[in-house]
């Protein structure tokens, strides 16, 4: 059963300003939706989407389930809707990596390529794209799916970072999609400029003055776990996510759709 308390779909704004940006681009960003919000076909979703007017919307993973008992159905048709209405660029998130692995849920696996069919989209693995003439690349980092354990925790040093994605590009604004906020000393190193991350779903349950209880890892008052965060010249921006996983519960915490604001810095 799932659990909500304050659980009204939310709209957060965040503006970043940089000199590479060509022009201001607003960016409508979705995470760990986890087959949640589609019983009405993702209108609620997509109204709020549509009111923001984005120039593209991201999807920084997960939002599917890799669990025997799901289907991917209704939330393809939601992705669908809004990727019939605006450029979508899809990051891997761990649920993804699981699906797609090949090894396991196949029914799973076969409906979700359909649905990637159907949108005509494919999920971007340590692979990139251009944001129009904007001067924004789009980067999607793809992890092993060892990085998501409860009980390994592997390092990601900035060789690997370097190996699955080469150099950023110093003629661009290098906008980094990496499910997993962990790492952000990684991605800080690598010299992504924004980096856009999802996984933690807030810390599930949020405490006034102390932020969200528990990460996925089970680990208490995650260090990040929703909202901006800076380190070595990179910003990073969290969503709280708009569903439920493991730990069916929201507190304080409601679902989140995630807006950022791009300006074009005059020199």
């Amino acid at each position: 059963m799932d659990f909500y308390i304050n659980s009204k779909l939310k709209v957060s704004h965040y503006d970043v300003s940089s000199r590479k940006l060509r022009q201001d681009v607003r960016l409508a960003v979705l995470a760990d939706l986890h087959n949640c919000l589609c019983e009405d076909g993702g209108r609620q979703l997509f109204s709020l989407i549509d009111a923001e007017k984005p120039d593209a919307v991201i999807i920084a993973g997960d939002m599917i389930d890799a669990l025997e008992t799901s289907d991917p159905t209704k939330t393809m048709e939601v992705i669908k809707l809004i990727h019939d209405h605006y450029p979508v660029i899809y990051g891997m998130g761990n649920h993804e990596k699981k699906v797609l692995d090949g090894r396991f849920l196949p029914r799973i696996r076969r409906a979700f390529i359909r649905g990637l069919k159907a949108a005509d989209l494919k999920v971007l693995s340590n692979s990139y794209k251009f944001l129009g003439d904007t001067g924004v690349k789009v980067s999607c980092l793809d992890l092993p799916i060892d990085y998501f354990g409860r009980i390994q925790d592997p390092k990601l040093t900035l060789r690997q970072m370097k190996h699955k994605l080469g150099e950023p590009d110093k003629d661009y604004y290098n906008v980094l999609i990496a499910h997993d906020p962990q790492y952000f000393n990684t991605y800080s190193l690598y010299g992504a400029d924004l980096v856009l991350s999802g996984h933690m779903h807030g810390g599930v349950i949020r405490i006034p003055y102390l932020g969200g209880l528990v990460s996925p890892k089970l680990k208490l008052f995650p260090e990040y776990d929703k909202g901006l965060f800076e380190k070595n010249g990179t910003k990073m921006i969290i969503s709280a996510g708009l569903g439920m996983h493991s730990i069916h519960v929201r507190v304080n915490n409601p679902p989140e759709l995630v807006v950022v604001d791009l300006h074009k810095e005059i020199v």
